[in-house]
């Protein structure tokens, strides 16, 4: 990418708006945050605020650059870009969309994951479980979401192996990063919660590196409102990984159902 600190886009018209903006945590964050995004074209990242503007279409700002010492703006350059099958989930069922949802009271385990408990494929607008329609929550969410259930703890959980699609000598080069995101959350002022984990493993089956965990979200954290919020990390696959874990776990704290709710986890996997 080329990067250039101190100047800002010049726009056109005020139709430019960037496809999203994302927290992060530095400069370097919002560089890989939009080099993992297939169509990102660029990006902008306020020093001030920690926000980092991602752009799709460039063509409403002028070749012109404004000076502004909070700004860091950078441009993909042509040839660096990560291929298509960065943008592909690695999450199986990660949106609870897969095979039947719960439209009662009772059980159904999501199609794709092992379990241990009662965590249950949800219809939203169930009233046996949290989330409504009109809950916030992400935009682009289906017909159902993980929920508790009514177990204290329940897990689910899911392996893959990476090289059948990367090659370990990436990943041993420190080549390869992955950006994991979920939607966490759960219901009203209970802090029954939900995390969502990534674990990575070697050739034996042994765990490398840290373990990266999305979540709790906690009543403090919604203002007691039932709803999900955005949760994500970024960072390097570990030397001598070739398989992944993720597991989402769901801990109940008061009454008889566990009131941890989560949707759209996803997973993407690429090199830089």
């Amino acid at each position: 990418m080329s990067i250039m600190i101190g100047w800002q886009f010049h726009c056109v018209n005020t139709t430019c708006v960037p496809f999203t903006t994302v927290t992060a945590l530095n400069r370097r964050q919002c560089q890989t945050t939009c080099l993992a995004k297939y169509l990102c074209k660029a990006a902008t990242y306020h020093r001030s605020t920690s926000n980092c503007d991602l752009f799709v279409d460039l063509s409403n700002y002028n070749s012109t650059m404004l000076p502004d010492i909070n700004i860091v703006t950078m441009i993909v350059t042509d040839g660096t870009k990560n291929p298509p099958e960065s943008e592909v989930n690695w999450v199986i069922n990660g949106d609870a969309e897969t095979g039947p949802c719960e439209s009662s009271n009772a059980v159904t385990q999501p199609i794709g994951w092992s379990y241990s408990g009662t965590i249950t494929q949800m219809y939203y607008g169930n009233i046996a479980g949290d989330e409504m329609f009109t809950d916030p929550g992400p935009s682009n969410r289906g017909k159902c979401y993980f929920f508790g259930g009514w177990s204290a703890v329940s897990t689910v959980w899911q392996t893959s192996n990476m090289t059948s699609s990367i090659n370990p000598l990436l990943i041993d080069n420190q080549k390869v990063w992955f950006d994991f995101s979920a939607w966490i959350g759960g219901y009203l002022a209970q802090d029954d919660n939900a995390q969502v984990s990534l674990t990575f493993l070697n050739q034996s089956n042994q765990n490398v590196g840290n373990t990266t965990i999305l979540g709790p979200v906690l009543a403090v954290d919604r203002g007691d409102i039932t709803s999900l919020l955005f949760r994500q990390a970024i960072g390097r696959v570990p030397v001598g990984a070739r398989t992944f874990t993720v597991q989402i776990t769901m801990t109940r704290l008061a009454g008889t159902d566990a009131d941890g709710d989560v949707d759209n986890i996803v997973l993407f996997l690429y090199q830089l």
